[in-house]
């Protein structure tokens, strides 16, 4: 009982602190600070723990005894209680902003569903905080100034950090270096693998970053060598996901560039494009002569083996074809339950049992490995309308901001968070975002700054054609 009070006296005193940050950043103009900040502690945590699931007590995973947190949930709900605090409610809320507040509302009501089925209560708690994740990063985000969050010097510096961070992973994963370090509050195991979630924040900083810099009047080269690491990441993260995300990603903005408006957005220069064609060259150089120069032995081909050791075995090995039988069986057993109550879904929390190949035994989850599936199974074919339904319509006027929008830079980011979300939802035909809280928070913020793109116009298509770029907005 004493280490409970404790904790909550400890705990109250932190997130007074946060308050009062971010309640000083929202007076003083700076409330895109907070979106750095998430930003930046999931990629410390995924850098440090690449499974997310394995993370154990310590300032990344407060808690006590079955008392836990994660760090975004606090870190979104504080922030929202400190910007109503400072600016109150939206005077306006557009149509993408209702929706996703009807979603968090049917989940509200998944949750009472959940209980009165007798759900697992550990389950229905952890999958509930999915509205803080999404639904509270969408509504953070969306009330920030996207070009105070993209268009600024901290997002290039992010870019470049986090260019040489991934960097640092691939040359420790490519040498096998694993760290680990009992630090008081931070203890590490593992450091130097290039996980899933850490790749795939990395691909969406890339892209980003790739994007905005084709859009500067003035190149930085540094920026763009930067990104070469960040979009060679998926490679060594070991997952078909990452890759899926990767190309989809890559797909849609190879698609959209080949309009006639990526020729009014998009200048690339020759000079450019071998810069990039170099540091690729560089980079692929660099991973097979540091290897071989530190254990004295002969220079493969560029990628040679890491392709044959890490995207050869991603795509095509024994553990990987078993995963495979093991998500067939998890969609058929789902399917199933789902197919029960298909307008209300099971509710939150729900659980099922599957047979898996591999250990051959059956598992006790709640996870289905697909977004589809996994909001058909919890909520209903409603839930299902819902979501996707504010996911398209998000996208849309994504596309939309990215052909209308007399801002190039804000342009140029609609188009890059239009293909990072797009790469998300690809990731979600075979993996549970929602049950993931790295890749929920993620996705939630890249929402909500394409939301913030659309509204820097007046978030209507007539407000876009007598854009004002002197005006700040307000419609969320």
């Amino acid at each position: 009982m004493s280490q409970l009070v404790l904790f909550g006296l400890g705990g109250a005193i932190v997130v007074l602190a946060l308050f009062h940050v971010f309640a000083r950043w929202e007076r003083t103009g700076r409330e895109h600070w907070v979106i750095f900040f998430i930003l930046g502690m999931i990629i410390i945590e995924s850098v440090l723990y690449p499974n997310e699931g394995s993370i154990t007590r310590g300032l990344f995973h407060p808690g006590t005894g079955t008392l836990q947190f994660r760090l975004p949930e606090v870190l979104i709900t504080v922030a929202l209680v400190a910007r109503l605090a400072v600016r109150g409610a939206p005077r306006t809320i557009g149509w993408p902003a209702m929706l996703w507040a009807a979603m968090a509302a049917w989940f509200v009501l998944e949750i009472v569903e959940g209980h009165l089925r007798h759900n697992d209560f550990t389950t229905l708690t952890f999958e509930a905080k999915l509205i803080i994740y999404i639904m509270g990063g969408y509504a953070l985000a969306s009330g920030t100034q996207v070009r105070s969050v993209l268009g600024g010097r901290g997002f290039v510096a992010l870019v470049r950090v986090t260019g040489l961070v991934a960097a640092v992973l691939i040359a420790m994963g490519l040498d096998g270096i694993l760290l680990s370090a009992n630090l008081p509050l931070i203890p590490v195991n593992d450091l130097g693998q290039m996980g899933t979630d850490a790749a795939t924040l990395f691909v969406s900083i890339g892209i980003i970053g790739l994007l905005l810099e084709l859009a500067r009047p003035r190149r930085s080269g540094l920026t763009l060598v930067a990104v070469v690491p960040l979009l060679l990441s998926p490679f060594l993260a070991y997952q078909r996901a990452v890759l899926l995300t990767l190309g989809v990603t890559v797909a849609v903005v190879v698609v959209v560039a080949m309009g006639t408006t990526a020729r009014r957005r998009l200048r690339v220069r020759v000079g450019e494009v071998v810069m990039t064609a170099l540091a690729v060259v560089g980079v692929a150089l660099v991973v097979s002569l540091v290897p071989a120069a530190a254990g004295q032995k002969a220079v493969n081909a560029p990628f040679a083996s890491t392709i044959s050791q890490t995207l050869g075995p991603t795509l095509g090995g024994e553990a990987k074809a078993e995963s495979a039988q093991d998500r067939i069986s998890k969609w058929q057993v789902a399917w199933a339950a789902a197919k029960e109550h298909p307008v209300l879904g099971q509710g939150l929390g729900f659980e099922y049992r599957y047979f898996a190949v591999g250990p051959n035994q059956f598992f006790t989850t709640g996870i289905t490995e697909n977004l589809e599936l996994d909001l058909f199974l919890t909520a209903g074919i409603v839930g299902v309308l819902l979501f996707f339904l504010a996911l398209g319509t998000s996208v849309v006027e994504g596309f939309v901001a990215w052909r209308r929008h007399p801002d190039r830079m804000v342009a140029v980011a609609a188009l890059a968070l239009v293909a990072v979300v797009a790469g998300f939802a690809a990731k979600g035909q075979v993996e549970s975002i929602f049950e993931n809280y790295r890749l929920a928070t993620e996705w939630g913020l890249f929402l909500g700054l394409l939301r913030s793109a659309v509204t820097s116009g007046g978030g209507s298509l007539r407000a876009l054609r007598t854009f004002d770029p002197e005006h700040r907005h307000e419609v969320v």
